[in-house]
């Protein structure tokens, strides 16, 4: 019996593994059962990811900046503050990003495409200081630009979630 990780979207990944030129192990996740390794668990030190849009990895477990009770801030805020219902938070070493879901009615469930629009930076790990930024689509710039920061991630996300799926978010840092 091989490592195997149903997504979001149901579809069921299995875990391979091949040995590299130097004779490391390498894995990866394939949809295609044959050929699947017999690894009845995951590798020590590594963990499973999944996109938002649902891609499965196997990758090597980061140190951990964020904290849950700042995971959970964004959570709540996004829930409390935010028009937008379908969204995926995803951390990435100092950075906690907000994915939203297109918002096409005629997308059907389990279809909709995941893309990122906002981010939380960790900028100062003793201070818990973070830097909101938004992306922005301008042509020239295509990058993430910053808007506001604070030792108190509550206001932050207060003051810019409301601003997700609505034309204001597109002033924000100007």
């Amino acid at each position: 019996m091989t490592v195997s990780y149903k997504n979001f979207r149901g579809d069921t990944y299995y875990l391979h593994s091949k040995l590299t030129k130097k004779g490391n192990t390498s894995y990866h996740f394939s949809k295609k059962e044959e050929g699947a390794a017999d690894i009845r668990e995951i590798p020590v030190g590594y963990e499973i990811y999944e996109e938002p849009n649902g891609k499965v990895y196997l990758r090597k477990k980061t140190k951990e900046y964020i904290h849950d009770k700042e995971i959970q801030i964004i959570q709540k805020g996004m829930e409390r503050y935010s028009e937008i219902k379908d969204f995926k938070l995803v951390i990435k070493k100092n950075m906690i990003y907000v994915y939203t879901a297109d918002q096409d009615m005629d997308t059907p469930p389990g279809f909709q495409q995941y893309d990122t629009q906002l981010r939380f930076a960790l900028i100062d790990e003793n201070e818990r200081t973070f830097e909101v930024e938004r992306f922005c689509y301008s042509g020239s710039i295509d990058d993430w630009i910053p808007i506001d920061g604070s030792e108190d991630l509550e206001t932050l996300v207060q003051e810019y979630t409301q601003h997700l799926g609505k034309d204001s978010f597109y002033e924000l840092g100007w």
